[in-house]
C-alpha cells in the first residue's frame, strides 16, 4: 500500500478533450477491475465516496458525497458497462451539472491483477474551475485507493488536498 504521504500528491491535469478542458487522472491500482468497480457501484463498498439510496436500474439515485452529505442530489446513470465503465451525471453543491466518465482496464504492465484507472471530468469550456476541482477528485481517488486496500479512509484529510493542490490544477501552472 502506498504511504499516505505520496497519495497526497497530485497525479492528474487538465486536457483538451472532446468536450473541452477535461480534468483527467489516471491510477494503477492493485487490484482487479471487477473489484474496483465494486468499490465504485456497491452502495456498502462506497463509503470512500459516499452514500447512494435508490435503485441504480431505475438510470439514477440519490448521491450524497462525503463532504456534503447534507446535499444529496440526482446522479443520473448514462452508461454502466461492468467491470469497465461508469458514466454520470449529478449536480455540484450549486446545482451546475458534472459529468463524470469512469474507465477501468486491467494493466498492461505490473501484476495481472492490477487495474488502470482513468477518471475524466468536463469542464463545461473552462478551465478556471480546475484548481477548486481537481484537488477533490484527487482526495476520492485517494480514499478509494486506501479502501481497497483495506485502510481507514478517514485517515485521509481533505486539508491535505485543498487547497494545496489548487495552483497545480490552475491554468497558470500549465497542467490545465
Amino acid at each position: 500500500m502506498p504511504r499516505h504521504e505520496e497519495l497526497r500528491e497530485p497525479t492528474g491535469s487538465v486536457v483538451d478533450g472532446p468536450e473541452g478542458p477535461t480534468i483527467q487522472i489516471q491510477r494503477t491500482l492493485g487490484h482487479p477491475p471487477e473489484d474496483v468497480w465494486s468499490y465504485l457501484a456497491d452502495p456498502e463498498l462506497l463509503r470512500w465516496y459516499g452514500t447512494y439510496t435508490g435503485d441504480p436500474a431505475n438510470g439514477s439515485v440519490q448521491l450524497a458525497m462525503v463532504e456534503a452529505p447534507e446535499h444529496p442530489g440526482e446522479c443520473v446513470i448514462e452508461v454502466c458497462e461492468r467491470p469497465s465503465r461508469l458514466h454520470v451525471t449529478l449536480a455540484d453543491p450549486n446545482g451546475n451539472p458534472w459529468r463524470l466518465r469512469v474507465s477501468l482496464d486491467r494493466a498492461a504492465a505490473g501484476a495481472g491483477s492490477d487495474t488502470d484507472l482513468v477518471f475524466r471530468q468536463p469542464l463545461a469550456g473552462s478551465k478556471d474551475e480546475a484548481g477548486d476541482i481537481g484537488p477533490g477528485w484527487e482526495y476520492y481517488l485517494d480514499r478509494l485507493t486506501v479502501a481497497l486496500d483495506g485502510g481507514d479512509v478517514d485517515a485521509v484529510d481533505f486539508a491535505d488536498y485543498y487547497p494545496t493542490q489548487k495552483a497545480h490544477y490552475s491554468p497558470e501552472a500549465g497542467t490545465a
